[in-house]
């Protein structure tokens, strides 16, 4: 599926949430911010389970890709209302943090924090 679809299809679920329920659940950008904090919990729970470093919940088995794709959709929901166009963002962001791949102090900062999680995961 296409980015374009994904916001197309975000922006037709999220008005017919407001036909629905009412707008206040998508026009405050905290209450979506607030959600996706909720999104971010479940799918960090998800990944722990499906690694085995948590036992699943008997009522809630590990869904990881429906996780995913429910941040997915407070990103989009989130970038709509703020009228962001993800492509153009997207791209102003990945081709500069491409770019710092070139330089060899960023590179040493990524491999530090990287070793000081194992070490810590090790402990």
């Amino acid at each position: 599926m296409e980015l374009e679809n994904i916001v197309n299809d975000t922006q037709d679920f999220i008005q017919r949430v407001n036909e629905l329920v009412g707008p206040h659940v998508s026009e405050d950008p905290s209450t979506l911010v607030v959600e996706l904090s909720r999104v971010i919990g479940v799918l960090a729970e998800s990944t722990l389970v499906t690694e085995g470093k948590l036992p699943a919940h008997p009522a809630r088995p590990p869904r990881l890709a429906h996780d995913v794709a429910d941040m997915l959709f407070m990103l989009v929901a989130i970038s709509n209302h703020y009228h962001i166009d993800l492509e153009k963002a997207w791209n102003e962001w990945i081709l500069p943090t491409r770019a710092r791949l070139d330089d060899a102090a960023f590179v040493q900062t990524i491999h530090d924090r990287v070793t000081r999680t194992r070490q810590q995961k090790a402990r």
